[in-house]
């Protein structure tokens, strides 16, 4: 009995196997490592970093930037203790890398912060800092995590007399006077961009320029909300010789600092200050003042 033709077909590949075999396979390929890969640094315990969190890891401490001079709420020594809502924010950081912290308070202006930041001298800049464009240009800032409103601390007779018969908002939109502001800091910039016609007069402190306005020496000064609303509030009789004017479409956005060479922290940074739920606000930090 014949075999069924396919099964003489199949007996035919069969008998003929050897020309009819699968090529061999061929030798595995080397496996390639990304680039972004081959940077990493193995940290002490092991892990793989980014050169810019190995840094801090190895050295198991955070250095932090912040001004010498105690600005309460913010950072302010307390018995003996640095607290404040900045220094809470660099300690979330610190503690989420899992390294310790230390804070160099040798910059003497808030510029000077900054400096520090872009020199290396410091991982992170906290000290109450504005975004402002001249600093964009040495460092990079996180995500903003507190906007105050700028506002205007007028002396009422000066003012009375540099407006004449003009109405408030002509007045202070094409402000021609003097302009008390905080030397080397974010008001500088903000005076020359918001009131291009006045004439800046620049202060060492806060409680200097605010003096200026009580006196007429300068017709007002400029500063963000929570600091004029915190003058008022402490001297009530300031009242009489002095009126506020705040902005609603200008504000100081806050944020930290890091170098230009740390893009992994400022990622780091910035995905803390998401998370961080309950973020300060001038109504909470008044409230904490109080």
């Amino acid at each position: 009995m014949k075999a069924p033709a396919f099964l003489a077909l199949a007996c035919a590949l069969l008998a003929g196997a050897p020309s009819w075999a699968a090529p061999a396979a061929p030798a595995a390929a080397p496996v390639a490592v990304p680039e972004a890969q081959a940077r990493l640094v193995k940290a002490a315990d092991g892990r793989l970093l980014a050169p810019d969190i190995a840094r801090i890891v190895n050295r198991n401490e955070l250095v932090v930037a912040m001004l010498a001079k105690d600005n309460p709420p913010f950072f302010s020594v307390k018995k003996g203790v640095l607290v404040g809502t900045d220094v809470d924010m660099a300690r979330r950081v610190a503690n989420e890398l899992g390294v310790g912290l230390r804070f160099d308070r040798s910059p003497a202006t808030f510029d000077g912060v900054a400096e520090a930041v872009a020199a290396g001298r410091a991982d992170l800049g906290i000290s109450r800092l504005a975004r402002t464009l001249r600093r964009g240009q040495y460092v990079h800032f996180s995500n903003t995590y507190m906007r105050l409103g700028h506002a205007l601390l007028i002396n009422r007779v000066k003012f009375a007399a540099m407006a004449g018969d003009r109405p408030l908002q002509q007045v202070i939109r094409n402000f021609d006077g003097k302009l008390g502001v905080l030397a080397n800091s974010s008001w500088e910039e903000f005076g020359r961009r918001n009131f291009p016609r006045a004439q800046l007069v620049r202060f060492a402190t806060w409680e200097q320029a605010v003096a200026a306005a009580r006196s007429g020496a300068v017709v007002a000064a400029y500063r963000d909300e929570l600091e004029v609303q915190q003058i008022v509030r402490n001297e009530p009789g300031l009242a009489l010789s002095l009126r506020t004017v705040t902005f609603d479409d200008l504000e100081s956005p806050l944020a930290m600092m890091v170098g230009i060479g740390d893009p992994t922290l400022l990622s780091f940074v910035n995905e803390v200050i998401a998370q961080w739920v309950d973020k300060p606000t001038v109504s909470s930090v008044l409230k904490a003042i109080k």
